[in-house]
């Protein structure tokens, strides 16, 4: 079953073995006689030692080749494929795979689901198959992505088993290139097989598409055409392909925030495609869709009712269409100024901040949006309603990506003041909200006393944690913020300290947790200390609690918090809070009290509260002061002269960017740049900024003055989206699946093509995703551009043709049931998948899913033949060999070290048998040995007893000693001719061991 093989990754290595015969002859000159045993397996054991780190180096690797065979079912679950014909692909699946698969071998299956994106069903494993028609994994059944589904089973084979992958699938691609990845997977050794799910006997009608001028004039005639296609399929009775299929066919136009039947109509549809069309003309502009449906009038008459829809769009271009948002408390505060705009030719639509838009959709009709003294959040106690992030992001989407304006009127509730810092509003205008260089900058303190007990768990402080990060957002860097959190007992959440570190604070507020009991009156304390030494200008307190506090002097606390400057604001959240203490605390603290049933309200609440922090950006002086023209501006042109008297702004800093204008300015406070008037480009529109009134509060004098209305009128036309558009550039669309491609064919006034121009493509997709793409010239005059839709539905796109050309604008809807408009089931395709042949290996095969049990069973190819090159894995073993070769190394000086043999074995083998052990054989070299040790021990013991021991005193002198012996010393003291002064190592020894001898003697 298996089978070893050894490979090696770098054979460069392998040309060390030449040393080998090197080393056995120069080591030949060592060989001595009697040794040659010793020699060989010496050299023997080197040579191994050798092989081994060569092979090391060489990188060996152990190949194990096996005939495993392990199979991947990828089925197709999109839409397309019928729930009945489902039910048949499961079951072919199941029976195939375990009626085929071969345990011997160890084959292995499994599945991959695949739609617009792909998921592994079953991984590969060795038993049988238990697949549902419900599919365990979650893909996209709107739309079709083989190439996914065969990236995802490449990476789920094992690598120790040949591999085939068997598509179960209509061929109907939507997204993706399947036969490119098909390609690489059979160059890697994968085989492909096919199994195609054909279409039914039964009729197919849809909307093939409904077409609208892309841009048309108000009260302009113009055709709208609905194609239908009803294809009968295959059927043994020739006359029922003939039969019309009865039904009912629908069009809705919607715009403005209308919807309207324009044509219904009982039709019946003959075999083929037929075109229905009608007229309409529309009084108002804006963009406007149509949508045609057509509903058969007995079920089963059509196969899929997906693809019975098709949705077109038109833009109708008007004189002008103003979107005036105000707040709700105050909905006729700006109806002066509308009804000066409507005297002017402009359409005005007044929007209150309780009835916002919903979509990018609902603002295509309007020109310039304007933000009329509105906050973020507005209402009273009872109601409170905010722009979410989402419509602030729709807003900004719609000026930098569609062209249209965006202009915020000033006021006590506008820019910073109005809670708009941090916000996508704020990055669309060519102001900061926020005061960044001046010298002496008013501040704000806002300080949380938000209650963790154990109530305040799941939602509700989820919500608190959420309100406590729009707070903080609405803050600007120098304001001040601080979290005190209470149960039982009081934490400082947040230390009273700067906004400007936004990312520390939020993480704090982050880790807040709901445990323990109520205890209200210790946190306010600890909270008013903190307040009542910081010097910010406005101080404000948020007291928020769902639960009953012991009883305490509120009441004293209060009036000492409120006498020292700050203002207290209370939230009673859920039934059990303590209503009367905190609307009484509320009342003494001359903030308000806010009871809230549902926690989702607490940010809203916290947010309209936050406002009171940012009053200090408000610059008010009541005796006036005279604004000054600095720059000339397209909006200034015709004035000239001083401009009246003022008497408050709402403070900002112009942007750091050179887009920016500030044409006219405030003259106080000094040391900073006091922007009343700012202007810029942002994106492909413009957004300006009116940081005072019109009239209302700061601007009394100038409703009096005859520039006003000019200057006013012209902020709101400078900004607009130019409602002439390009008449001589054409856009085109085609939707492909999810691909997009617009061509723009352009030409100049005299008809001549433009050439080597740069257009360029911005839209926003819905889900606000933003669409940006550059045309590409592929002819004379015409450029194409294309882009992936990441999700169905309607795109607003906006073609600017060249600088400072007006935009052509469009709308697209690319629908999810795009594969439905087609019928055929790209066998051709699937044939060339099953064509491909891998290295080694045969083609695959193409199956028929219809066969009955007993075809099936008799079938002579299955899925699980074994027709592909044996699977082979390499497992590195360098790391065995060097482990091998420090184990050789110390044998090897082993054996050149120690004297072995196998003498031992004999006496071992005797004393077993009890045989006498015979005499150990006296080696003559021994004997030799032996002679000579004792002829030198003779030689010594000679020259011990020659020698004449000087028996003198030490103290006696050589006058002393008698003559012979004088002379005898002078004559031995004397040196011969080479012979050392001093004596040798061996005569030292010599005479330690006579006088040891000497000693033994004596005692």
């Amino acid at each position: 079953m298996f089978d070893y093989q050894i490979s090696v990754e770098r054979p460069i290595y392998l040309v060390l073995l030449a040393l080998l015969p090197i080393m056995w002859w120069i080591s030949w000159d060592g060989l001595s006689l009697g040794n040659r045993v010793r020699w060989t397996i010496s050299n023997a054991l080197r040579s191994l030692l050798c092989l081994l780190i060569i092979g090391a180096l060489a990188e060996v690797e152990l190949v194990q080749t096996n005939d495993r065979l392990t199979v991947i079912y990828l089925v197709d679950r999109s839409l397309s494929i019928p729930p009945d014909r489902l039910e048949e692909v499961v079951d072919y699946v199941r029976s195939t795979a375990n009626n085929f698969r071969q345990p011997v071998p160890d084959d292995r299956v499994g599945v991959v689901n695949f739609g617009g994106d792909a998921a592994i069903e079953i991984p590969p494993w060795s038993s049988d198959l238990f697949l549902r028609s419900q599919s365990e994994s979650r893909i996209d059944p709107q739309q079709t992505n083989l190439e996914s589904a065969l990236k995802l089973a490449q990476a789920a084979f094992p690598i120790d088993a040949a591999k085939r992958i068997v598509i179960v699938t209509d061929g109907k691609q939507t997204m993706g290139d399947a036969l490119a990845a098909a390609r690489s997977l059979s160059e890697a050794g994968i085989g492909i097989d096919v199994v195609p799910v054909t279409k039914q006997a039964r009729a197919e009608v849809s909307v093939e598409k409904i077409t609208t001028p892309a841009t048309s004039r108000e009260k302009s005639p113009f055709q709208v055409q609905v194609v239908l296609n009803n294809d009968p399929g295959n059927h043994w009775d020739a006359e029922a392909k003939k039969k019309p299929v009865p039904g009912k066919l629908r069009v809705v136009r919607s715009g403005n925030g209308n919807e309207q039947v324009v044509v219904e109509q009982a039709i019946e549809l003959p075999p083929g495609i037929r075109v229905f069309s009608f007229q309409d003309q529309l009084p108002d502009g804006g963009f406007y869709s149509y949508q045609a449906e057509f509903t058969p009038d007995a079920a089963g008459l059509d196969g899929f009712t997906q693809n019975n829809r098709a949705t077109s769009f038109t833009h109708i271009e008007s004189t002008g269409q103003v979107l005036l948002i105000v707040d709700s408390t105050r909905p006729d505060e700006f109806d002066d100024f509308a009804n000066m705009l409507r005297a002017n030719n402009l359409k005005v639509t007044i929007q209150t901040s309780d009835q916002l838009f919903s979509n990018l959709t609902d603002l295509q009709p309007y020109d310039v949006v304007v933000l009329g003294n509105v906050a973020r959040s507005s209402g009273d106690s009872q109601a409170i309603t905010a722009f979410s992030d989402a419509q602030m992001q729709i807003l900004a989407d719609n000026t930098r990506n569609l062209g249209a304006g965006l202009v915020m009127l000033g006021g006590p509730d506008s820019f910073g003041a109005g809670g708009w810092t941090n916000t996508p509003i704020e990055e669309a205008m060519p102001l900061d909200f926020q005061i960044k260089d001046a010298k002496v900058v008013p501040v704000g303190a806002l300080m949380l006393v938000m209650d963790k007990s154990g109530s305040m768990s799941g939602e509700k402080l989820h919500w608190c944690k959420a309100a406590a990060r729009e707070a903080l957002r609405a803050l600007g860097p120098r304001d001040y913020i601080g979290v005190t959190s209470f149960d039982s007992v009081t934490s400082r959440t947040v230390p009273l300290q700067e906004a400007k570190n936004r990312p520390f604070v939020t993480q704090l507020i982050s880790r807040l947790t709901a445990d323990g009991g109520t205890n209200l009156f210790p946190a306010m304390e600890d909270a008013f200390r903190q307040m009542q030494s910081n010097e910010a200008a406005v101080k404000h307190m948020i007291v928020l609690t769902d639960g009953q506090t012991p009883a305490a002097d509120f009441g004293n606390l209060t009036q000492q918090i409120r006498k020292s400057g700050i203002t207290v604001s209370t939230v009673a959240v859920g039934a059990d809070a303590d209503v009367a203490l905190l609307n009484r605390v509320a009342g003494i603290g001359s903030g308000k009290f806010y009871r809230v049933t549902s926690p989702k309200a607490i940010p809203r609440i916290f947010m309209q509260e936050a406002r009171r922090v940012a009053r200090p950006l408000v610059f008010e002086k009541p005796e006036g002061m005279v604004a000054e023209i600095v720059d000339q501006h397209e909006i200034l042109k015709g004035f000239g002269g001083s401009l009246p008297a003022f008497s408050g702004y709402v403070m900002t800093t112009p942007k750091d960017s050179p887009l920016v204008d500030v044409p006219i300015i405030a003259p106080e406070p000094g040391g900073q740049t006091n922007a009343l008037l700012a202007t810029w480009q942002y994106g492909i529109g413009r957004s300006v900024c009116w940081t005072s009134d019109v009239g209302q509060r700061w601007t009394t004098n100038w409703t009096g003055w005859e520039g006003h209305d000019k200057l006013l009128l012209q902020i709101i036309r400078w900004s607009m989206r130019s409602t002439s558009q390009a008449k001589n550039y054409l856009v085109a669309t085609e939707v492909n699946g999810q691909r997009v491609k617009l061509i723009l064919n352009a030409l100049d006034d005299d008809g001549n093509f433009v050439n080597f121009a740069s257009p360029q493509l911005n839209g926003v997709g819905p889900k606000s995703e933003m669409i940006a793409a550059g045309f590409q010239q592929v002819a004379p005059g015409r450029y194409e551009a294309e882009f992936e839709a990441e999700n169905a539905g309607p795109h607003f796109l906006a073609v600017s043709p060249e600088a400072g050309k007006s935009p052509v604008r469009i709308g697209i809807n690319v629908q999810n049931a795009q594969e439905f408009r087609d019928r055929s089931d790209n066998l051709p395709m699937l044939s060339r998948l099953a064509a491909l042949t891998p290295p080694g290996g045969k083609p695959g095969e193409v199956f028929n899913l219809d066969m009955t049990p007993e075809q099936l069973a008799n079938i002579e190819t299955t899925p699980f033949r074994h027709d592909l090159p044996k699977a082979s894995s390499q497992s590195p073993i360098w790391f065995l060999i060097l482990v091998t070769s420090a184990a050789l190394f110390v044998v090897d000086i082993a054996n050149r070290r120690v004297l072995w043999g196998f003498a031992w074995a004999n006496s071992l083998w005797a004393r077993l048998l009890h045989r006498p052990q015979p005499e150990a054989p006296v080696v003559e070299s021994l004997n030799r040995l032996k002679a000579k040790k004792e002829n030198l021990s003779r030689e010594w013991l000679n020259t011990f007893e020659s020698q004449v021991v000087d028996e003198t005193p030490a103290a006696m002198t050589t006058e002393d000693a008698p003559t012979d012996v004088a002379a005898s010393t002078a004559a031995t003291s004397k040196p011969e001719l080479g012979t050392a002064d001093e004596k040798g190592y061996l005569d030292r020894l010599l005479d330690a061991k006579r006088q040891t001898r000497r000693k033994d003697e004596n005692d």
